[in-house]
């Protein structure tokens, strides 16, 4: 049963979160992503794909010359969110920067904040940490 409930999470990536639970994580950058920007506020993240091939797979993968980096493209406002996922600011902390920044309105802001951030988790290029307030000592 164990092994089932692996491969569906596996097979299905990370869960989608809960938006009350969202507003409390931190969203933290994959180490593994490398950036670059555009001047015009755009940036360009190139991030390592995951390969766990067997010997002949990798092999043929190397052969056939297959790409081991997936590229993504981010504009300003995705730019801007991307450089606020330092593992410091709450979810909250980065709605109210877009609001202000944006000049976005309160709901516009944190509906297609959770999307996008979701959407990144989805990709791996992010990470979500609790809060230190939220986090319980034993």
């Amino acid at each position: 049963m164990e092994l089932v409930r692996l491969i569906r999470a596996r097979v299905s990536g990370p869960p989608n979160l809960d938006p009350k639970r969202l507003r409390h994580l931190r969203p933290t950058r994959n180490p593994a992503v490398e950036t670059s920007s555009a001047e015009d506020g755009a940036m360009l993240l190139t991030a390592p794909l995951e390969t766990q091939l067997s010997a002949t797979a990798s092999f043929l993968a190397k052969w056939l010359k297959a790409p081991t980096t997936k590229s993504f493209e981010l504009d300003a406002v995705g730019a801007y969110v991307w450089e606020q996922c330092d593992g410091q600011a709450t979810f909250e902390g980065i709605a109210q920067k877009l609001i202000s920044q944006y000049k976005m309105n309160r709901l516009e802001a944190e509906v297609a904040l959770a999307s996008y951030l979701q959407t990144l988790n989805q990709k791996r290029l992010i990470l979500f940490a609790p809060s230190a307030a939220k986090v319980k000592k034993r």
